[in-house]
């Protein structure tokens, strides 16, 4: 197996892992179990909504989807008798508990280190490894009377494959991060959102008698729209693949001490991965670099803003000569950046990859200068 190989494959897997795009936001999300499994770093440190089967084993208590194949940890849940299944409404802090130091202090009161030895016979967990929700309040789950857009992101395999007409906020081609990462169905795509829920509309463009909206601009998020269409799920996210779209009044729904913000202050975007690595060795001549982002970006952004360079580590030692010429690639889906040179790379050369101001997300917020060096082997 070669390093390029190898190198790809983990950046899969981390792919897989991550959502798409890391947030700090403070914003209470809906979301199911499917969907926090599936996007970890979206929804890593965020207030969430589920409702989901409880079940208790020994002094552990997991939540779990309709059919066992997702389950997720939960702390401070009143205790249920061992082997007992009950149905709540949670809300509670979802941690991905890998990616937090041991002394972080808002997990200093959880039995971490004890539950790591008993499942994972070590003292901390790795990333990906024990993602829990921490509850805030738990109450039994009423059986949903109307399919609303939260109802249906919470409870999702109640609604699929079947017809819904739901009302919601149009928010663009995820505009605001309400959404993990786009299906890339088409270029119209965009996001509905009500309450503390979201999903992507697809397979009809957001126009119709007196409208039409564009997915990139944010001065159209004031329209509510009324879609109707057959639920979907794809990685964990609920789709509606419209039929007819028009456009609405603002949403009754309300979901009790919820609060919300229409204009989230995001975090600014990071290179959250790489392939190859920093200061990788032996890499192959033939590699592509692929970089994956915490959210979406603007891919018209990258233009003349990324450079490739045989050199020493730092950007003063850059000139013209060195220069590599190359081809952009960006993958909308899982957010990454493809780099694949005109030519393959020299032997056993030093190869730095910089990204410069001017690179922004799909929302105009500014990517921090990065840089990426490795060695060029011999293969």
């Amino acid at each position: 197996m070669t390093l390029d190989y190898k190198a790809w494959l983990i950046f899969l897997i981390a792919a897989c892992l991550s959502s798409t795009s890391a947030s700090s936001q403070t914003i209470r999300r809906s979301a199911s179990i499917e969907a926090l499994e599936q996007h970890l770093v979206f929804f890593h440190r965020e207030e969430v909504v589920v409702v989901t089967d409880v079940i208790a084993e020994g002094v552990l208590t997991w939540l779990v989807n309709h059919d066992n194949t997702s389950r997720i940890l939960a702390l401070d849940i009143p205790p249920l008798p061992s082997g007992t299944r009950e149905r709540l409404e949670i809300i509670g802090t979802f941690y991905d508990v890998g990616r937090l130091d041991e002394d972080d202090p808002r997990l200093s009161n959880l039995p971490i280190t004890q539950i790591s030895q008993e499942l994972f016979r070590k003292r901390w967990p790795g990333i990906g490894e024990l993602p829990i929700v921490v509850a805030n309040s738990t109450k039994p789950a009423l059986e949903p009377d109307t399919a609303t857009l939260r109802n249906i992101v919470l409870e999702p395999q109640r609604y699929l494959n079947k017809g819904v007409t739901v009302t919601g906020r149009f928010r663009g081609r995820n505009l605001y991060g309400d959404m993990p990462e786009a299906p890339e169905t088409s270029r119209w795509d965009f996001v509905l959102h009500s309450v503390d829920a979201s999903v992507w509309v697809v397979g009809k463009e957001p126009r119709g008698d007196g409208f039409e909206l564009d997915v990139m601009a944010r001065v159209d998020t004031s329209k509510w729209l009324e879609v109707t269409g057959d639920v979907l799920l794809e990685d964990g996210m609920v789709l509606i693949k419209a039929g007819t779209i028009n456009l609405s009044r603002a949403s009754t729904d309300r979901a009790l001490s919820a609060p919300r913000s229409d204009t989230p202050n995001l975090p600014p975007p990071e290179a959250i991965f790489s392939a190859p690595f920093a200061d990788d060795i032996d890499v192959p001549t033939d590699s592509t670099v692929r970089i994956q982002f915490s959210r979406d970006m603007d891919d018209t952004s990258f233009n003349d803003n990324v450079h490739v360079q045989y050199s020493g580590p730092t950007s003063e030692t850059l000139n013209a000569e060195s220069a590599i010429t190359f081809q952009l690639a960006y993958r909308r889906r899982n957010r990454v950046l493809e780099i694949r040179f005109d030519q393959e790379l020299e032997r056993y050369q030093n190869v730095h990859v910089e990204l410069t101001d001017g690179i922004t997300s799909s929302d105009g917020s500014p990517l921090l200068p990065w840089m990426l060096s490795f060695y060029v082997g011999g293969q």
